[in-house]
């Protein structure tokens, strides 16, 4: 991502594009709305795409634990040390299943190379909705093509890649949450789209 999203994003914007500013003005959000959250998401996930259900249900589950305010010490496991072992154990577990004869065939390079095509038009097409968005905006509240840059799974990374992308245009132009709003939607609405391609692959036969 660091490698492939700046020199998609040059190749669709000009410098003028990527030294837009955007302000950052946060508002407070209550804990209800923090709650009912990851509650709403996993059901219209559910409804969307069932197949998505249990990896958006994983994500939205951890939300709810830190935001409900009840289960501190919980919510203190599930983001060290629980996050950390369960790390491990999938690095473990991927390590296991890479054997060369298993690993370096066509298949895999393959789905390396849809990947790959896959970040640098999501980047592309993510910056060219955000510049149409700009067509119907008025002046002063012109959106930065780069934060649509940052509307895909790969989660912080991508955000900080437009951080870093924003200030060395305008060293003042702070860009970090609005990518980090972006990269978050961008991560769930990767989940839901693979379920649903996962529920048409079995619709299909294909699986």
């Amino acid at each position: 991502v660091p490698i492939i999203q700046p020199m998609a994003i040059r190749l669709v914007t000009t410098k003028k594009e990527r030294q837009i500013r955007m302000p950052y003005n946060p508002q407070s959000v209550s804990r209800t709305t923090k709650i009912l959250f990851p509650i709403i998401v996993t059901l219209i996930a559910g409804l969307i795409a069932p197949d998505s259900v249990a990896l958006v249900g994983f994500l939205m589950f951890g939300n709810l634990i830190r935001e409900c305010g009840k289960l501190e010490t919980l919510s203190q496991t599930a983001q060290g040390p629980l996050a950390n072992l369960i790390t491990i154990f999938l690095g473990i577990t991927i390590a296991f299943q890479m054997q060369a004869d298993q690993f370096l065939n066509w298949g895999t390079l393959l789905i390396m190379a849809l990947g790959l095509v896959a970040f640098i038009f999501d980047t592309i097409g993510g910056v060219v909705f955000a510049k149409v968005l700009n067509l119907f905006l008025p002046k002063d509240k012109k959106i930065n093509p780069m934060v649509g840059g940052a509307g895909i799974s790969a989660f912080p990374m991508s955000a900080r890649v437009i951080q870093k992308m924003a200030l060395k245009e305008d060293n003042q132009n702070h860009l970090l949450m609005h990518a980090v709003g972006a990269n978050v939607a961008g991560q769930i609405g990767s989940v839901v789209a693979g379920g649903i391609i996962l529920s048409l692959a079995g619709m299909w036969g294909l699986m």
